[in-house]
Parts: structure tokens; C-alpha cells; sequence
């Protein structure tokens, strides 16, 4: 059925968009209030059996449906305005002159979007395919210009495709009442999906599904209870943002590829570069503040891999982060009184106390400052960190995590700058636990026996080697230690990244996965 004629009649210029680049949650509005006069008798409520026909979407959002051409038009520009509907009405007719003049037969089950610009000339607009659950335009038009991703196949765009159309499902959810057998079948396989979710997640350290095991208990438990029953559009909401997300995330890992991302610390985009780290920034960092900017290193260097934040992985490192700081920043204090009570004791002088007292400072204002800086990034709950593909629906802070690990990330040194200044607190208060025990020793020496003291010193060097092997029982010996640190200062430096014609050597990884599998009694798989 063509448009219906109408007055006056507006010039259309069609821009191609997809579900995410709308400017649904991006409008500036403003309400105006005032009093009104109720009519006597029932009131009675707008009907939305004609159309075009009138949705509310469970945020609170309207929009509208126009079932009266040869596919069905949503949008949420009021039409109730006479001006706006001769606007929408030309849109459509636009489209029809589109498809008409490239031959383009629209599937059965179609939808337009049509969104109205800033001005009276443009209309964003695309096509919603329900059997092919996917996107599509009037034109030939290229990935980027749509705001998508890179991609390695035809199959890789087609799951691209299909992540945008969940997206407009969900924002368009309420008048699919003739179809509920057919999205009925979406929260079977979203429940078949997300058990498999589960069981991934608790069995395997490094899985790439997006959500953790008491996350799928959760959502098992939603869908559960709507298995088997009407779909209505609420219903249909919340399973199209789920399938949304599940397929945004086998997107970004490459699901169905012929090389699909298994784990999730599998480095996935090898670099042409080969970036060389400075093996004398670690070794240095290693010895004088005691090994801790390695660990660091090595939690950042999990944490972002594919330029992804998984929601687990971030709140395990922000936790480590800020149960560290605060426990050096509360025994720091400790450390700095009695560093102070020792100077006013008998044989103690101000100036033996002068190391101990800077190391808690530093302890304290790296601490305080880091707590500081990272509480905007620690009070934020991401859920998957994605390569240029917003999660819409689900938590859009993931972006500003990846953004702080990018920009953390040196091109020379990697995270080893942010590891140096993330174990400022415990290594200030090491030091200082290590000064005020040398300041004890001093005291002592000048009120008792040197050799009292001699042996004071001796038992606590011993104390500080058992610790060491006990650490780091991989050193065997004082022979061993002096070998490694000998070889960190001379052998030529390694390649921290490889290159595309360097090959990944295989027992690294599989030796990675079995000791996951292993850990839960599979090893042998």
C-alpha cells in the first residue's frame, strides 16, 4: 500500500544509521507544567487499534507504529503533530521511490525506522529484517561509516548485523503481539545459552563468556520463569538485550570463526611492532622495591588483553588495589608513631629516624592519592570491555576502564609505570618496617651491648632470608639469585609482544589451559 496523500509536503533526505547511533538517549529536553480541566463523567483512554498505533516501552518511552504499508514503520517522533506525521509520511514515501527505483524486495516481516532530524531535510532511517534478524540500508555503504567494527568474514558481519538487530528489538518491543511464538523460542535458547554460560564459568579461570556463574544463576532464575509462557513485550526487553550482549561478546571473540578466541588471555591481534621491554626498569623496580611493581605488571597485563575489560576481572583488581593500599596506609600510621616515640627514647636521635619517617610518608601520600584518583573508576561496574562496540543495555562504563588501561599502557614499558606507582604504599611501608627494625638495632647498640645487638641483627637477617625463600622458593640458592640478576643486567632483552611473522609458540597456551582444566580434576581433556 503506498503512503496516503498529504499537505504540505517536505524534501526528505535518507541517512543511513543503525540501532546504536540513534539519538534516543542523547536528546535534550525540557517539560512545561499547568493546570487542567478535567470533563465530567469517565474519561475515556486513547485507543491504539488505528494507525498509526501508539507503544509505551517499559523505560517510559513512546513510540509508533504504522501498519498501513507494505512494511511496518516505527519511530519515536510524535506523530500526534500533524507536521511531524507530514514529515514521517514523506520519509516513507521517500523509501518507497528508493526501493522501487534499485528493484529491492523487502522480506515479509520488515521494519523502517525512521528517526527525523534536526531540520525539515534529513531522516535517519534503516530496515529491520525479522526473519534474517538483522539490519539493512537502501544503499551500498561501508562498516565504517556505519560506526561498525572491522571485521575478518561475511559471517563475522553477519553476527555484527544480528547484535544490532537485538538492539532494535529491544527498543522496540511492545507491538510484536502476532509473533510471540516465534520470540518465544529466544528465551528457550537464551537459557540453553546461559547455563552452558555457567557451567564455563565455573569451570574454567580464563572463559570469555561475558557474565560470571552467580550473574547466570541469577538470570537463569528470570528466564525460568518464562519459559513456556506468553511473551509479552517486557518479557521480550529484557531477553533482547540479553541475546543482544551474548552476541555482541561472540562478535568480539570471534565466535564461529576460524579463529575464534578460547580463552580469555589469548592474545588475539599480534602487533607488526616488536616493542622491546627494558629488562633494567624491571630488574631495578624488582630489587628496590621488593618484587611487588611485577605483580602489578602481571595483574594489568590479565586484566587487558584484546583491548578487553571483563566486569570479574576488573573488581578482582580493584579490590586487590584498594585492600593493599589501605592496609599500607593503616600500618604506615603505625609504623610512623612509633617512629616517633623511638626518636624521643634514650640513645635515639631525630636523625636515625629520618629514613623510617620518609618511607611512611611516602607510604601515606601514595597511598591517599591513589585511593583519590581511582575511586571514579572503582565505584563503576563494567561488564565486557568490547573492540568499538558499545554494549547498549548493559553497563557503557567498560568504555572508560579500557580508556585508563590504554592510556596506561606505554609503548616501551607497558604497564610498568602504573605497576612502579601502584606499589608505592606497600613498598613505602616495607621500608619503613625495615628502617625502624635498623633503628631499633641502633638503640640498642648505643643503651646495651654491641653484641647484643650483633645478634639482634643476625637473627632478623635470617628472619628476612627465610621470608625471601619462602616467597620465592624457586630460587634455590644465594648462587641462584646472583645468576638471575646477572642475567637480567646482561642477556639480551626479549620481546614482550610478538610479531605477525613471529609464531606463538603452542605449549604456552596449552600449558595455560590445562592448568585450568586441571584445577577442576579435567586435566587430560
Amino acid at each position: 500500500m503506498q503512503p496516503n496523500s498529504h499537505s504540505p509536503t517536505y524534501h526528505c533526505n535518507l541517512i543511513p544509521v543503525t540501532s546504536l547511533n540513534t539519538s534516543r538517549y542523547d536528546r535534550s529536553t525540557s517539560i512545561q507544567l499547568c493546570p487542567q480541566v478535567i470533563n465530567r463523567g469517565p474519561t475515556s483512554r486513547g485507543s491504539s487499534v488505528q494507525s498509526p498505533r501508539r507503544f509505551v516501552h517499559p523505560e517510559g518511552q513512546p513510540y509508533f507504529v504504522f501498519d498501513e504499508f507494505d512494511f511496518v514503520v516505527a519511530t519515536e517522533a510524535n506523530v500526534e503533530d500533524e507536521r511531524t506525521t507530514g514529515r514521517i509520511l514523506d520519509c516513507v514515501k521517500a523509501v518507497t521511490k528508493e526501493l522501487q527505483s534499485h528493484s529491492i524486495k523487502v522480506p515479509p516481516r520488515c521494519e523502517l525506522f525512521l528517526e527525523l532530524g534536526d531540520n525539515d531535510m534529513t531522516c535517519n532511517y534503516y530496515f529491520v529484517d525479522h526473519v534474517g534478524k538483522a539490519l539493512f540500508w537502501l544503499e551500498d555503504i561501508g562498516t565504517e561509516m556505519l560506526d561498525i567494527p572491522a571485521v575478518m568474514s561475511s559471517s563475522h558481519l553477519e553476527t555484527a548485523l544480528e547484535r544490532l538487530y537485538w538492539v532494535h528489538v529491544e527498543l522496540f518491543p511492545m507491538h510484536h503481539d502476532s509473533h510471540e511464538q516465534e520470540f518465544s523460542r529466544t528465551v528457550d535458547d537464551l537459557y540453553n545459552v546461559i547455563a552452558h554460560g555457567q557451567a564455563d564459568r565455573l569451570t574454567s579461570k580464563t572463559s570469555t563468556f561475558p557474565y560470571t556463574a552467580d550473574a547466570c544463576r541469577q538470570l537463569l532464575e528470570l528466564l525460568s520463569r518464562r519459559r513456556g509462557q506468553r511473551m509479552d513485550g517486557y518479557t521480550l526487553c529484557y531477553a533482547a538485550r540479553l541475546a543482544g550482549a551474548i552476541t555482541n561478546q561472540r562478535f568480539v571473540t570471534f565466535y564461529g570463526q576460524s579463529s575464534a578466541q578460547l580463552d580469555r588471555l589469548q592474545e588475539m591481534f599480534p602487533t607488526d611492532v616488536v616493542v622491546v621491554e627494558h629488562k633494567w626498569v624491571s630488574t631495578v623496580a624488582d630489587l628496590v622495591m621488593w618484587g611487588i611493581p611485577r605483580r602489578y605488571n602481571n595483574l594489568m597485563q590479565d586484566l587487558y588483553v584484546n583491548e578487553q575489560v571483563y566486569a570479574d576481572q576488573w573488581t578482582r583488581f580493584v579490590s586487590i588495589c584498594s585492600a593493599d593500599w589501605t592496609n599500607s596506609l593503616s600500618w604506615s600510621f603505625l609504623v610512623l608513631i612509633a617512629t616517633i616515640l623511638l626518636a624521643n627514647v634514650h640513645g635515639g636521635t631525630v636523625f636515625t629516624s629520618i629514613p623510617s619517617f620518609l618511607s611512611c610518608a611516602i607510604s601515606i601520600a601514595s597511598a591517599s592519592c591513589l585511593h583519590l584518583g581511582h575511586q571514579p573508576l572503582a565505584e563503576s561496574s563494567p561488564v565486557v570491555g568490547v573492540r568499538g562496540f558499545p554494549c547498549l543495555g548493559l553497563s557503557t562504563l567498560t568504555a572508560l576502564q579500557a580508556r585508563y588501561l590504554r592510556s596506561a599502557k606505554w609503548n616501551n614499558l607497558g604497564f610498568w609505570p602504573s605497576a612502579v606507582a601502584f606499589s608505592l604504599p606497600r613498598v613505602g611501608y616495607l621500608w619503613a618496617v625495615g628502617l625502624l627494625t635498623a633503628q631499633i638495632i641502633f638503640i640498642a647498640s648505643q643503651t646495651l651491648s654491641r653484641i647484643v645487638a650483633l645478634f639482634f641483627s643476625c637473627t632478623i637477617a635470617e628472619i628476612f632470608i627465610l621470608m625471601f625463600y619462602v616467597l620465592h622458593p624457586e630460587e634455590a640458592s644465594i648462587t641462584s639469585l646472583c645468576r638471575s640478576f646477572v642475567c637480567l643486567l646482561w642477556m639480551p632483552a626479549k620481546p614482550s609482544h610478538w610479531s605477525r611473522d613471529t609464531p606463538i609458540p603452542p605449549p604456552l597456551l596449552a600449558s595455560r589451559t590445562a592448568s585450568n582444566r586441571s584445577e577442576f580434576g579435567l586435566g587430560g581433556f
